[in-house]
């Protein structure tokens, strides 16, 4: 039996996992005591981690993938409002007041989401000046600022994309399409300017030119702009020509590889695992 809902929830996806000893590097001081936590361990039955602690629930499971992990975290949350969380962050002090104060300012809010810093306490992008989000300021979110009224997503069925994000089918977009499903169902979306966190300055979707970036794009093409899809490839190699980023000697290599990432989220369709 799930124990009583709480009014805030940190869901943390991991791997392998054998100890709690993580958790005292993502918050001040090391004190996770005061915050409601649900770890998701992607592990192998030699690798299992238990909690004795009455405020972190823990789920081992043998099933990969971010968006898998995402989605096990949202179905068996007990926080009326939660926020995803990978193990590398640093979360600021006041964490839960910040993102319980965004609800209240914002009650018809579904999904509110924040900002983060890069190590050396710059802001981690330039963010967007908007209070609602629209169909721009939705692509600039990074995962881990992401909060959500829990009951609302699962009434609504938006959760991850199984195919999308590390792991996946497609190794990356995790956090876009999600936003997108948010964006598309018509749920209140709001961005509050505030830092809720520290984050390594490395992210997985910069490599612009690597063969598993174009592989995505070609898939995300397919699946946001249909047969126009396969244009979009052509001018986004070209981008990546004209900035340097590949030598003009691989182009025809790289749209080869973003194409099939087209075939493959198109078999995906034929098959009926996905529908856009």
């Amino acid at each position: 039996m799930k124990p009583v809902s709480v009014p805030f929830e940190i869901l943390i996806s991991t791997m392998f996992r054998s100890d709690l000893s993580f958790l005292e590097a993502m918050f001040p001081n090391g004190d996770y005591s005061m915050y409601a936590i649900l770890i998701i361990n992607q592990t192998d039955t030699t690798r299992q981690l238990q909690s004795l602690q009455p405020n972190v629930r823990v789920i081992n499971t043998e099933e990969r993938g971010l968006p898998q992990s995402r989605n096990m975290a949202i179905r068996n949350a007990i926080g009326e409002v939660c926020l995803v969380a990978d193990d590398d962050v640093l979360y600021v002090p006041n964490l839960e007041s910040i993102i319980l104060q965004g609800y209240k300012t914002y009650p018809d809010a579904v999904v509110i989401t924040f900002q983060l810093n890069k190590t050396n306490g710059e802001l981690f992008r330039k963010y967007p000046d908007v209070i609602k989000h629209n169909n721009s300021s939705y692509k600039t979110v990074n995962g881990v600022v992401i909060s959500f009224k829990k009951d609302v997503l699962l009434e609504n069925d938006v959760l991850y994309h199984p195919h999308f994000g590390l792991g996946a089918t497609f190794s990356g977009a995790n956090e876009y399409v999600f936003m997108r499903n948010v964006m598309k169902a018509k749920l209140p979306a709001y961005f509050v300017p505030a830092v809720i966190l520290t984050h390594p300055d490395v992210s997985s979707g910069q490599d612009l030119g690597s063969d598993r970036l174009l592989y995505l794009r070609g898939a995300l093409a397919y699946k946001c702009y249909g047969i126009w899809g396969y244009l979009w490839v052509c001018k986004y190699v070209f981008f990546l020509v004209r900035h340097q980023i590949i030598k003009a000697k691989y182009a025809f290599a790289k749209a080869k590889k973003a194409f099939s990432g087209i075939k493959k989220y198109k078999e995906l369709l034929a098959t009926g695992e996905e529908r856009k």
